[in-house]
């Protein structure tokens, strides 16, 4: 080997040795910097209820389905409860927490419904204190909370929101004369007072069942489902609010009498006591 070569492959390994020294005191700084930066922990969605058991949307609407025998506890405020809520859920709070937690069989399976995975605490708060002081044993977190269900396509229990397009939808509008041929003619239809009981004793359509709009939900299995339904309330806002109601309990064959009793009572048509 000539000198000219040794020199050539002497400048090219004191290169290589420049770059291997770079890398390595940029690795070092790295290494070093880690070791004093906090670590960050990550967690999925299935992790943030590692701490309870949760049910998932289909499950619990397969149970709701099948009917077993459960409990739903929905933890929202009661604005946002009233709005919009599961069927036959119970809206529970601090004010009300012990009076209805009492009634409650401890042999049933108990949901408890938050607002969705991001506002858990008051959900796993509310599960601690079951289980531990009051010895709760069976009971489980909605995945997902109401946000979840409702993401999942599943129903919920609507108030009425004459704001709302969708609400709308749930209705079909008759006008008393038509209800009026209706019964004239013996067509079979449920006729649906949902004033409160105490305004029906005073007079009321004729063959038409009392069902209160507060009640319909838990008085669900004494409407036919096989017959064409018409709800009646004491004005536009309970009609409304009736119809809608129905609609998201399932009753689809469902007509809404406009105007409610005032309108009925403005043709001068008979009254039943």
């Amino acid at each position: 080997m000539n000198s000219k070569d040794k020199k050539e492959n002497k400048i090219i390994f004191i290169g290589m040795g420049i770059v291997l020294v770079i890398v390595l005191i940029t690795l070092g700084k790295g290494y070093f910097n880690k070791k004093n930066e906090p670590v960050t922990e990550v967690k999925t969605k299935e992790e943030l209820y590692s701490d309870y058991e949760y049910i998932t949307s289909f499950e619990l609407n397969e149970k709701i389905m099948l009917k077993v025998p459960m409990t739903l506890l929905d933890l929202r405020d009661s604005v946002n409860f009233e709005k919009n809520h599961i069927e036959n859920s119970i809206n529970i709070s601090p004010n009300n927490f012990n009076q209805t937690i009492e009634k409650i069989d401890k042999k049933q399976l108990i949901v408890i419904i938050g607002y969705d995975y991001e506002k858990k605490s008051d959900t796993a708060a509310i599960i601690k204190k079951m289980k531990t002081e009051l010895n709760f044993k069976n009971v489980l977190a909605l995945s997902g909370g109401i946000i979840g269900w409702v993401e999942e396509g599943n129903q919920l229990i609507s108030s009425g929101n004459k704001e709302s397009l969708t609400d709308w939808a749930k209705i079909d509008y008759i006008i008393p004369e038509q209800l009026k041929l209706a019964i004239d003619n013996d067509y079979p239809v449920f006729i649906l007072d949902t004033r409160p009981a105490s305004q029906y004793v005073l007079g009321h359509i004729p063959k038409a069942v009392n069902i209160p709009l507060a009640e319909l939900e838990k008085r669900k299995l004494e409407i036919p489902i096989s017959k064409e339904i018409l709800v009646y309330g004491s004005n536009d806002e309970e009609d409304f609010k009736s119809g809608v109601r129905l609609n998201d309990l399932g009753f689809l064959a469902t007509y809404t009498m406009k105007g409610g009793l005032a309108a009925w009572k403005e043709q001068k048509y008979e009254l039943e006591r």
